[in-house]
């Protein structure tokens, strides 16, 4: 078998799964070609970039977290659009980290709708207070404290989440953990999010073991990260998709990227 460059895997990846191509569910295709793969920025993108900057200026920890767990910029505007698009009201993170990825999921329908970021580790989400009052962001709610202890006191006044974000890392035990514990939480609308799927063995059977659950309707592998929909109304589809997480892509060109296979692009054009 011939061997494949990382990046003739990469460019094989975006021809196979672009565009929506082989996907027939009509909410799947709208979500990959209407939010997915859209490129525009809003300008909240580049306030919360800035701010990454800053926190990147932090004495250690945080500095050192922000580099190591933040996600990138265009995940966090996928998480954004996410919200947008399927206009969720209530919101859970189950790592916030720093709270970058946070600001992406509140800042969509900050007057309509009540983020909840809860993170374990003390002191780490100190920093991002001065963000929240400068944009008044009175719906993203900080719970510092063991995930059950926090969800036991959300459970008091919160009996489902409309979108569910689980970030652990990749870490399996954390994150088939957080499963058990906001499974109180899922109803028929609810949208699980699941990072780093992929990242080794036991998080790609334990996706496996999500996408054969009796009440997930459909699910799309987007290869860093995975989206569960708890809709069984949905014919059981499971899609996948390549996201380009955004290492290398810029995020406010205005033009889309287009492949040239016959002649190079001139500078400056």
């Amino acid at each position: 078998m011939p061997f494949r460059f990382p990046s003739q895997i990469k460019l094989f990846r975006k021809l196979r799964y672009r565009k929506g191509f082989g996907v027939h569910s009509p909410f799947a295709y709208n979500l990959i070609t209407k939010v997915i793969e859209e490129k525009s920025p809003y300008y909240v993108f580049e306030d919360i970039e800035n701010f990454r900057k800053e926190l990147l200026t932090c004495s250690n920890p945080v500095k050192t977290i922000t580099e190591q767990e933040t996600q990138s910029k265009n995940y966090g505007a996928l998480l954004f659009r996410l919200v947008h698009f399927l206009k969720s009201r209530t919101i859970l993170q189950i790592g916030s980290s720093t709270g970058l990825m946070s600001l992406y999921l509140a800042l969509p329908l900050r007057k309509s709708s009540d983020c909840y970021s809860l993170e374990e580790r003390k002191g780490i989400l100190e920093n991002i207070s001065s963000f929240i009052e400068k944009y008044s962001l009175n719906n993203l709610h900080l719970m510092e404290d063991e995930y059950c202890v926090s969800l036991n006191h959300l459970k008091q006044k919160i009996a489902s989440f409309d979108l569910i974000f689980i970030n652990m890392m990749g870490d399996p035990e954390k994150t088939r953990k957080a499963l058990s514990i906001t499974e109180t939480f899922i109803y028929k609308n609810t949208l699980m999010i699941i990072d780093n799927i992929r990242s080794n063995k036991a998080m790609k059977s334990l996706w496996q073991e999500i996408k054969n659950r009796q009440d997930v309707g459909l699910t799309i592998d987007l290869i860093s990260l995975g989206l569960v929909f708890f809709n069984t109304e949905f014919h059981k589809q499971h899609y996948k998709y390549y996201f380009d997480n955004g290492k290398k892509q810029n995020l406010y060109e205005k033009r889309r990227r287009r492949f040239y296979f016959l002649s190079r692009r001139k500078k400056g054009v």
